[in-house]
């Protein structure tokens, strides 16, 4: 095995609770290479990663001087060693800027991406023009990528799913939301649902924090929308190898995000115990026969779902949870190189 790959991606960071799956990818795709050399944007806390992994990133923070970092790495590593394939983990913007590098040096490209993209503007317009150019794109679920091509091929999630797993006593206790801090995760929804059901006397943890200043000014208005609530607490980013010990304390969490959101933070929740109510209709056949109770469509449906829950024993709730979380397995990242293989 004498393959080699150009590793793109966003960041490297273990602390970071939405970016620190990253490594765990690296790691599992390394193992169908001889030698990967990745590139990243943001560099972070590195883990330790085996000796075929070699990592490249800025330590300037500075948006235009991280892809200048970014065009000059991958030149010169495109024009010393020569690889089988880029592969860009969620980061179309890094194919934009060495995409003529790559046709120039014939190496083929694979996106991975999963996410609606943006609706207009500059980040529209290079999402477009990596998915004309790009030679292949792998993504999640049939609604999380914005456009339709025979290049795209929806293969499942990849999550560390086993790092989560934990059988719970589902007391309905502590309520959760794990998500980004971003206006368009909806997270008021989910809020205002618990606050008017006959559990708003519980306890709501939100665990996420913000990635650029949109998401910061969202994040100040909704800890004032709902400062006057000692019961919610916003408890920012919390370092990623510490979230599943965090998790096995939450019974239910909750998941506004809409249509092409696929988020990873619903498998993780699942994963480790939790009965998770979710808005976006992607995840209905991992749910299965329990997608008409745990899909919502608005707040004042979540909060009659919420209601619903004291209909039930602990032992039916636990019996749902292991349901759900046995098809979970092909969204497992011991099980992404099999799924994705034939496209790098």
């Amino acid at each position: 095995m004498n393959k080699k790959l150009l590793y793109l991606n966003l960041a490297i960071d273990a602390k970071d609770t939405s970016l620190g799956f990253t490594s765990s990818w690296i790691n599992e795709i390394s193992k169908m290479y001889a030698e990967v050399d990745v590139v990243t944007l943001r560099l972070g806390e590195v883990p330790n990663f085996p000796p075929n992994i070699n990592i490249y990133g800025p330590k300037n923070k500075g948006r235009f001087y991280k892809y200048l970092y970014l065009f000059k790495t991958c030149l010169f590593l495109t024009k010393k060693n020569n690889y089988d394939r880029c592969f860009s983990h969620m980061s179309p913007n890094s194919l934009f800027v060495i995409l003529f590098i790559l046709k120039i040096r014939r190496i083929k490209s694979t996106l991975w991406f999963t996410h609606p993209g943006a609706k207009n503007g500059f980040k529209k317009f290079i999402l477009f023009f990596v998915y004309k150019f790009v030679d292949q794109i792998v993504t999640a679920s049939k609604s999380s990528f914005p456009y339709k091509s025979k290049k795209i091929a929806v293969i499942g999630h990849a999550v560390d799913l086993e790092m989560f797993y934990y059988t719970k006593n589902l007391d309905l206790s502590k309520f959760l939301i794990l998500s980004r801090i971003s206006k368009s995760k909806n997270l008021e929804i989910a809020i205002n649902a618990f606050l008017n059901s006959n559990f708003s006397d519980k306890k709501l943890d939100i665990i996420g924090g913000p990635l650029n200043n949109d998401d910061v000014d969202y994040f100040t208005e909704l800890k004032k929308q709902f400062s006057q609530y000692k019961n919610i607490n916003f408890l920012d980013k919390i370092d990623y190898k510490k979230l599943p010990n965090v998790l096995k304390d939450y019974s239910v969490s909750f998941n506004s995000a809409g249509s092409g959101f696929f988020d990873k933070s619903v498998l993780e929740t699942l994963s480790s115990g939790m009965l998770t109510f979710y808005k976006n209709s992607d995840f209905d056949e991992l749910i299965g026969d329990y997608s008409n109770f745990f899909k919502f469509i608005d707040s004042h449906d979540l909060e009659k779902k919420v209601n619903d829950l004291a209909n039930f024993s602990k032992e039916e709730l636990k019996n749902m949870s292991e349901i759900i979380n046995m098809g979970l397995q092909n969204h497992s990242l011991r099980t992404l190189n099999s799924r994705i293989k034939e496209y790098l």
